[in-house]
């Protein structure tokens, strides 16, 4: 049965449930089907209460807890398994059945660009929250030097994929300076303030991104 979340959701209850549970267990790749179970459980509808979930943890974790969560994940892009959420391809109006193509799935840092930049049917992401929620991510990819690596190289695929259908060209012009400032070791900040910039600047270059900065 999918979950139904609640008026006011604790998120710090689910994350610290999650954490339990990846301690618990004895492989990455015990704690990489806890994640598929829980975004299946979800349901697609609920894919952003993951996000928010990972959100908490590289909020409040300890730096043990978020390096596991970082550990996980380098399992899931090595293994071809990252938990995702469908969103309406950029082409189509809303969510439609994916039979039709008119969905894909996307993992948590590109479903939450393409959420932002590519508004559809459902509930548009301010500039805000998606600041904040994009920066909590970066962060906590960002602990383990191979899982930031491999979602560069993850999101570089993405961008060079047009024919997917998943991301609008804005989306991956966006997308392809945020991975350079990644790449390049920028603050978390630096590189989120780089995607919103590109965006909305109609692709700004790479030096003026170098010097982007938002507080956090």
């Amino acid at each position: 049965m999918a979950w139904v979340l609640s008026n006011d959701p604790d998120w710090h209850a689910a994350a610290q449930s999650l954490i339990e549970a990846c301690t618990v267990v004895d492989s990455n790749e015990q704690r990489v089907r806890l994640l598929e179970k829980l975004c299946l459980d979800l349901g697609e509808n609920l894919y952003p209460a993951f996000l928010n979930i990972l959100c908490v943890i590289a909020e409040y974790g300890d730096q043990k807890v978020q390096s596991l969560v970082a550990q996980t994940l380098v399992h899931a892009l090595s293994t071809g398994r990252l938990p995702s959420g469908k969103l309406a391809s950029w082409g189509s109006r809303g969510h439609v059945d994916n039979l039709l193509g008119q969905t894909r799935s996307l993992g948590p840092l590109e479903y939450l660009c393409a959420w932002y930049a590519q508004p559809s049917g459902d509930s548009q992401l301010s500039a805000d929250a998606f600041y904040k929620i994009a920066y909590k991510l970066v962060s906590l990819i960002s602990v383990e030097p191979k899982a930031k690596a491999l979602y560069c190289a993850k999101l570089r695929a993405d961008v060079n994929d047009p024919i997917e259908g998943a991301l609008s060209r804005p989306t991956r012009q966006a997308l392809d300076e945020m991975i350079q400032a990644w790449e390049n070791d920028k603050s978390p900040e630096d590189i989120v303030s780089c995607f919103q910039q590109a965006l909305h600047g109609g692709g700004l270059n790479h030096m003026v991104c170098q010097s982007a900065h938002f507080p956090r």
